[in-house]
């Protein structure tokens, strides 16, 4: 593999996603598997997972139950994208691309806030407003913008914000030796009101995707909730569903 910048699984996927598109792996054809990946490139077989996940948000790829890895396209879409099909994949996915914090505050919810939020009026918060830029380039437009409310229990967060590697939801994970049991997702059309508008550099009243994420541990406690905008036509989600066996 040629040298390159940024992670590591990020160089890797764009080794393969090149490879793709010269048409040494046709469309239809399975990749590797995780093992002889992890070889071919001198990496852990946690590092090509998320090379994986890179190219199935590029949309190269699906990942197929009991079979593997399988090309789906022979060029990379153009748009922002997400793809996950676990809860791992979604807290490791910043690495590469973290949301770059512009407001850090302590707050109390207030009775609308708290509404949004399921919990109890009075309630203290760390609110992170960052934006989240494609590839990480700050010099580009951004294609997200992200309000973030972490329970005040967990402060220590705050000293980790200006240079993240990774999800905030892993970066807890990691300083608080916890673990998120489970996510709530829902995703919703909007429209943008001005004060995020500007920071998205679009105009006021620009149609949005909004997810609103709840990330809760297993004693059922709500660590963090997230809301992520992104302008409609520079973002898209994909999901891969599986029949139980």
């Amino acid at each position: 593999m040629a040298a390159g910048t940024g992670p590591l699984f990020k160089q890797i996927a764009q080794a393969i996603g090149d490879a793709i598109e010269r048409g040494a792996v046709a469309v239809g054809e399975m990749l590797p598997t995780e093992k002889e990946l992890a070889v071919q490139y001198g990496a852990s077989r946690h590092t090509i997972r998320d090379a994986l996940g890179e190219l199935r948000a590029l949309g190269l790829v699906e990942s197929r139950q009991g079979k593997g890895t399988v090309v789906v396209r022979a060029s990379r879409q153009s748009s922002y994208a997400q793809s996950y099909s676990s809860i791992e994949e979604l807290t490791r996915f910043a690495s590469g691309t973290p949301i770059h914090p512009v407001t850090v505050e302590d707050v109390l919810a207030d009775a609308a806030l708290a509404s949004d939020l399921r919990c109890g009026v009075g309630q203290s918060f760390v609110r992170i407003v960052g934006l989240r830029y494609r590839e990480d380039d700050t010099s580009s437009t951004p294609v997200g913008y992200v309000e973030v409310f972490i329970d005040a229990s967990f402060g220590r967060i705050r000293a980790h914000l200006q240079d993240l590697k990774s999800s905030i939801a892993e970066t807890l994970e990691r300083l608080y030796e916890m673990r998120i049991f489970r996510i709530e997702q829902e995703i919703s059309v909007m429209v943008l009101p001005e004060t995020i508008a500007v920071q998205l550099q679009v105009a006021s009243g620009t149609p949005a995707m909004l997810i609103r994420r709840r990330y809760v541990v297993e004693s059922g406690r709500v660590v963090e909730t997230a809301f992520s905008y992104y302008p409609i036509g520079q973002f898209e989600y994909r999901n891969v569903l599986l029949r139980n066996k």
